[in-house]
C-alpha cells in the first residue's frame, strides 16, 4: 500500500488512502475515523506520519478534529451564491481567531470552539466608502456580476 521509493511523501499516501476511503463511502460524513493509533496499525507507519496525514485533510476540510476525541469526516456543507459587485476584490486567508469564533455555527462553537480549522474566509473589499465582508470559505459561493450585463 505504502511505496517508500515512489518519491511522494509517506504522509501524502497515507492522506490519499483515507481520502479514497472517504470517496468510496468507507467513512461517510459524521463518522469518526479510526485513532491515530489504528491508522498507524493499518498503514504500518508511525503516528507522526499519521498526525501529518490527518493535518493534511484537515487543511483540505475533508475532516475536522476534536481534541481528546479524534477526526470526524466533514460533512459537505450548504453553499449560499453570494453575489460580488463589478470592481470588488476578493481576498482569500485564514480567520483570525475572533473571526472564527465569530462565524462558527452555535454547534461548532460547542464542539470546537469556534470553526473547524482549514476553513478559509473571503474578505470582500466592494469599493471606496464601503464595508468589508468576511465570509466562510465553506459555506459561499462566490458569483461575479458582470460589469458588462448592468450597462
Amino acid at each position: 500500500m505504502i511505496d517508500y521509493s515512489s518519491g511522494v511523501p509517506v504522509y501524502r499516501q497515507v492522506a490519499a488512502a483515507i481520502r479514497d476511503d472517504i470517496t468510496a463511502g468507507r467513512y461517510r460524513p459524521g463518522a469518526w475515523l479510526p485513532s491515530e493509533a489504528q491508522l498507524s496499525q493499518m498503514y504500518e507507519v508511525g503516528r507522526d506520519t499519521v498526525r501529518e496525514a490527518l493535518a493534511y485533510l484537515r487543511a483540505e476540510g475533508r475532516i475536522t478534529t476534536v481534541r481528546k476525541r479524534g477526526s470526524m469526516v466533514a460533512a459537505e456543507p450548504t453553499r449560499e451564491p453570494h453575489h460580488i459587485p463589478s470592481g470588488a476584490r476578493v481576498i482569500t486567508r485564514m480567520p483570525t481567531p475572533d473571526e472564527r469564533r465569530d462565524l462558527a455555527t452555535s454547534a461548532e462553537l460547542r464542539e470546537f470552539g469556534g470553526m473547524p480549522e482549514g476553513v478559509p474566509v473571503f474578505e470582500i473589499v466592494p469599493g471606496p466608502r464601503k464595508h468589508r465582508r468576511v465570509l466562510r470559505g465553506d459555506r459561499v459561493e462566490l458569483v461575479v456580476e458582470d460589469a458588462s450585463a448592468s450597462e
